[in-house]
């Protein structure tokens, strides 16, 4: 059985943070059953001066999420400080004119937490000029002194590369400047639907991708997607400049859960992916300046005065399946679709001996155009049946549930000698759960 983690993002900018707040974000993610969370450390925050430091918040923050919650940490350092820069309204964002001077600061964040924080990632998305405005040579650079650091200073935490924006080229271009030994972990981000026109359901190729681009220059390196996350805004049609919705139940708060679940069944499927982080706890306050448009604001599993989403729920159910581990069942299930199926089937079995199958219908799939509300988005009328067998036998009723962990009603279950056939129907804008306690025939 594999355990991929499953966890959460936030920020914490010094205009806004304080630690009341960190608190409710704690008690929010152990209700949820949630133990990872991934936390930017911006060293212009740690060290606004030339060796003045600030440690005071971090060493809060991570005394009451170590040691009073039990969480795991999976930082980030970024963000060049105005006074290592040349200058300008874009200093955070450009490479630092001595490098030296983030090594120092890397090696003093790892070496303060070395017994309490086990990675270190090294930037954020250095594909995507809104936090990095260098070259994959500039970057290369900075991510081997920052890995020196942390070998020095923590020799048992793992180095992270900042999380790839999905410019695969980038990352082979980063290979190509001898960084294989610098990385423990490969970070991948992804924002399908939001920000990226793809179909959600090419994540799976998008990992692919970088797999294998991975595995030619370092065989042993593991792969996260430690920032994914889908938005409950849009404006009309119009959600992102390269995104429009298509169906009316598009970039809502009850869609959003439904593309949470999705997300990590398509993600628990690849073997490669050992860690999956959903962006993030909670919507940002009004008052926070936001790089980029307003998807930024709606991205929380919670609105930003901690009351819940139904995302949140959707979290709570994904941990409770997958959080105990799981087995991938892959081709060892059939499915039965109707001619010009737009069905996606996942299965899975759980340490418990259960078998767990997620069905849905794809919603970016170019079919025939539906009726259109007043807005101009259709209103999705599809619906489907599939059969699924599973290679085992029930020894119990199937149960099933809807995006939130509701439970609905369960679909027909057939025993028969190649197993146990799950007549499942689906609807557009919807996504199915079911769980059958089995054992092998």
């Amino acid at each position: 059985m594999q355990q991929v983690v499953l966890g959460l993002c936030e920020d914490y900018p010094e205009e806004s943070r304080s630690l009341e707040g960190v608190r409710r974000d704690f008690e929010l993610m152990t209700k949820a059953g949630i133990r990872t969370l991934r936390v930017s450390i911006g060293w212009d925050g740690v060290e606004p001066e030339e060796d003045r430091y600030d440690f005071s918040f971090w060493d809060a923050f991570i005394d009451m999420a170590v040691n009073e919650f039990g969480l795991t940490l999976i930082p980030y350092v970024a963000y060049t400080p105005d006074w290592n820069s040349d200058g300008g309204p874009t200093f955070w964002r450009t490479p630092p004119r001595d490098l030296a001077e983030f090594g120092e600061i890397v090696g003093l964040l790892a070496a303060r937490y070395r017994d309490r924080i086990r990675s270190w990632e090294i930037w954020n998305e250095p594909d995507n000029r809104d936090y990095w405005l260098g070259s994959a040579r500039d970057y290369a650079e900075l991510l081997r002194v920052g890995a020196r650091a942390v070998r020095e200073h923590a020799p048992e935490a793992r180095v992270v590369s900042g999380g790839l924006a999905g410019n695969v080229e980038f990352l082979g271009e980063l290979f190509e400047h001898d960084v294989a030994d610098a990385i423990d972990v490969v970070n991948l981000h992804a924002y399908f639907e939001t920000w990226n026109p793809e179909p959600l359901e090419t994540i799976p190729e998008y990992v692919g991708q970088v797999e294998a681009l991975v595995r030619k220059h370092d065989p042993t390196a593991d792969l996260w997607m430690a920032e994914v996350g889908y938005s409950n805004y849009r404006r009309g049609t119009t959600v992102s400049p390269l995104v429009s919705a298509r169906f009316d139940y598009e970039h809502t708060l009850r869609f959003q859960a439904v593309m949470l679940v999705r997300t990590v069944a398509l993600l628990f499927d690849r073997p490669a992916i050992s860690l999956v982080a959903w962006y993030e706890v909670k919507d940002p306050p009004a008052s926070d300046v936001m790089i980029g448009d307003d998807n930024n604001r709606h991205l929380g599993v919670a609105f930003h005065d901690h009351r819940p989403k139904p995302a949140l729920a959707a979290l709570r159910t994904m941990n409770l399946i997958f959080g105990r581990g799981f087995e991938r069942l892959g081709d060892a299930v059939t499915v039965e679709r109707p001619e010009a199926s737009e069905s996606v089937v996942r299965a899975f079995l759980t340490s418990e001996q259960r078998a767990v199958v997620i069905a849905w219908l794809e919603n970016r799939k170019r079919t025939a155009p539906r009726p259109e509300n007043e807005a101009g988005l259709e209103v999705d009328t599809r619906t489907e049946r599939v059969r699924v067998t599973l290679p085992f036998r029930a020894v119990g009723e199937a149960v099933a549930f809807d995006a939130v962990g509701e439970r609905v009603p369960p679909p027909l279950a057939l025993d028969s000698a190649h197993g146990v056939t799950l007549a499942l129907d689906l609807y557009g804008g919807d996504v199915a759960i079911v769980e059958v306690p089995v054992a092998r025939p």
